[in-house]
């Protein structure tokens, strides 16, 4: 009966035992299987906060520098270029090509956030003084927090610039102003205008190794809503207050294209719209200066330079387009995989 009596024992030991191992297994986020775990997102931890409030305090003011009187009441186009702190050239040759064409319907400006780099903080001071052209915003600049940046961008403009558009710029974009600012006459009393290179049906990336991974603790829907291509897109000046009341109640994920013109667009009843003339994809350098060409992207300062010198010998071609230069919509845009950057013309449904 005793030998008996510790077989039986043994036999609910191992079972016992095996018992804890699996919940251990199964709760352990070190025993997971990988599939089951995901990289987080630098700076944006499920332990952070994605509260929008929290970063761009909506109450308080938050501008380091400022520019004065960029904006007069009667200006069509303010442009905002978002420059990282250290991108001295690119925003030299900015000034020194493109936006040198800016006349009394635009105007231009440079936004940045915090360097907590003391030589690149004193030349952006420096720079300040010389262009009078920079607006720095008090939030840490990172390529995580581009979406901070865009939100702060709505607010500054909200706050500062009753320009009739807007257009969000990356500092790599060459924009043929007098092209866009020429389209955008027509449809200057519109409305609920967010237009530029539309991206329809694109996944979430789960490959943690990708540029534009995203873990489903920060977005869980299979695609993203339509959405612009960061790189450059233009709202009218009705989209602005819309889009930044959708911010701060909308939490935040990293990919600020996503985020503003797809996430915040939806939850503000915005739908973005194509337009033919706004590119991601770098294009020849001579199609700068084409009128159905708005913006051309990954153009280094030697880029911006070689672009701008086809102008001055192209100005029958922005006077006379060989298509109609407005801003409506068009019913092709962009279906690829965020993370190939491969497309396929078709259409959004």
């Amino acid at each position: 009966m005793l030998r008996r009596a510790e077989k039986r024992c043994f036999r609910y030991g191992i079972i016992l035992l095996c018992s804890i191992f699996f919940l251990f297994a199964l709760y352990s986020p070190v025993y997971q299987p990988s599939s089951q775990r995901e990289v987080m997102v630098q700076g944006w931890e499920t332990n952070i906060s994605r509260n929008t409030r929290q970063y761009v305090l909506p109450e308080n003011l938050t501008t380091i520098i400022n520019v004065n009187n960029l904006c007069p009441p009667d200006l069509l186009l303010v442009v905002i270029v978002c420059s990282a702190p250290a991108n001295f050239e690119q925003r030299t040759a900015i000034r020194d090509t493109w936006a040198s064409l800016a006349d009394h319907s635009a105007r231009v400006a440079f936004l940045l956030g915090e360097s907590d780099n003391a030589t690149v903080q004193a030349k952006i001071q420096d720079e300040t003084s010389m262009y009078e052209d920079i607006i720095q915003e008090g939030f840490t600049d990172t390529y995580n927090n581009l979406t901070i940046k865009s939100v702060m961008m709505l607010k500054w403009v909200q706050q500062n610039c009753p320009a009739q558009f807007l257009m969000k710029s990356d500092d790599d974009i060459y924009l043929n102003l007098p092209a866009l600012t020429k389209a955008l006459r027509p449809v200057a009393e519109r409305k609920n205008i967010l237009v530029g290179s539309l991206i329809c049906k694109a996944r979430p990336i789960q490959d943690s190794t990708n540029k534009w991974y995203t873990p489903q603790y920060l977005f869980s829907e299979p695609f993203y809503p339509n959405y612009l291509s960061g790189t450059g897109y233009v709202m009218s000046q009705d989209v602005v207050p819309k889009l930044y009341k959708a911010a701060l109640k909308t939490p935040i994920i990293h990919l600020e294209d996503v985020y503003i013109t797809g996430i915040c667009a939806r939850v503000a009843g915005i739908k973005p719209i194509n337009h033919h003339g706004f590119f991601y994809q770098r294009r020849k350098l001579s199609d700068s200066c084409r009128s159905t060409v708005f913006t051309n992207h990954r153009m280094s300062p030697e880029d911006l330079r070689t672009a701008f010198s086809y102008v001055s010998n192209c100005s029958s071609t922005l006077t006379t387009p060989r298509a109609p230069a407005t801003l409506v919509p068009t019913s092709h845009a962009i279906v690829h995989s965020r993370s190939r950057r491969l497309s396929l013309a078709g259409q959004c449904h």
